[in-house]
């Protein structure tokens, strides 16, 4: 996705209103409230003891490969973390059960309806290559489009 930032000249990435960016994988969750250059993410790590202790194999719900650790571990502080932003853009990488982005926009369907709904976007990518600039740009990109949907109120 390339497009012009300049074509929606009223986008503002410093704007509290401008939108989020929610970086998911496996390991961990980047959330940047500002896509202004030079951003820095609040880091969300999954609660790793609690999940050794809730971990299970080869399950049918919102599998992460052959180990799963309890959901409500690793998408419910992502999830709180999110309760005052209006709109979300996931970003992830993979395809099927290996894509987290995928599965915790399934999870957020389930268990925070509200916040699924101000989901404006996905977008996959490689994570491992781009640094934090670069996927604010995409990011950037994403919402200087004027086709971004406004979600819908809670």
């Amino acid at each position: 996705m390339h497009t012009n930032p300049s074509a929606n000249p009223a986008f503002d990435p410093t704007a509290s209103s401008a939108g989020s960016l929610v970086v998911i994988n496996h390991h961990a969750t980047r959330l940047f409230r500002t896509l202004a250059p030079g951003s820095t993410a609040e880091h969300l790590h999954p609660n790793h003891a609690e999940n050794a202790e809730n971990r299970t194999r080869h399950s049918t719900d919102f599998s992460r490969g052959q180990e799963k650790p309890a959901a409500n571990t690793f998408f419910e502080p992502v999830a709180r973390a999110l309760k005052d932003v209006t709109k979300i853009l996931l970003c992830g990488s993979g395809t099927g059960a290996a894509n987290e982005m995928e599965q915790f926009a399934a999870w957020l369907k389930v268990h925070h309806a509200d916040l699924a709904r101000r989901i404006v976007g996905t977008l996959n990518v490689d994570l491992h290559h781009l640094t934090d600039g670069q996927l604010l740009a995409h990011a950037r990109e994403f919402y200087a489009l004027p086709s971004v949907p406004v979600p819908a109120a809670s």
